[in-house]
């Protein structure tokens, strides 16, 4: 069990970052592994202010986290406690497509399997 109040090291990975197309979502899949994924926050921003913006993250197909976005530009989310994953099920963080003209890019802020 990690002390939750003593930040953990976490190394860096290109899986922790999405920048897809113009008015495509952006979209990071943890796949299920043996343990439990963690994670500390989600950072995000689209290019133009987007239409019908929406953060999610999924445990599995559960949603445990969403948020609308009405504005462009970058923003975070950081939780105090890191959000805990089910045992060996998906974790996924999906930021709908901006619209016409408008990326939106997503990463992951500190996230480990343990």
């Amino acid at each position: 069990m990690i002390n939750q109040n003593i930040p953990q090291p976490v190394d860096v990975s290109t899986a922790d970052c999405a920048t897809p197309s113009t008015n495509t979502a952006a979209v990071i899949t943890y796949d299920a592994e043996f343990g439990q994924h963690y994670l500390t926050g989600i950072g995000w921003s689209y290019s133009g202010t987007p239409t019908g913006g929406k953060l999610f993250l999924l445990d599995g197909t559960d949603c445990v986290f969403s948020v609308d976005i009405p504005a462009s530009g970058p923003m975070q989310i950081t939780f105090p406690q890191p959000k805990v994953g089910s045992p060996s099920t998906d974790m996924v963080i999906s930021l709908t497509a901006g619209g016409s003209g408008v990326t939106g890019k997503v990463n992951a802020l500190n996230h480990w399997v343990q």
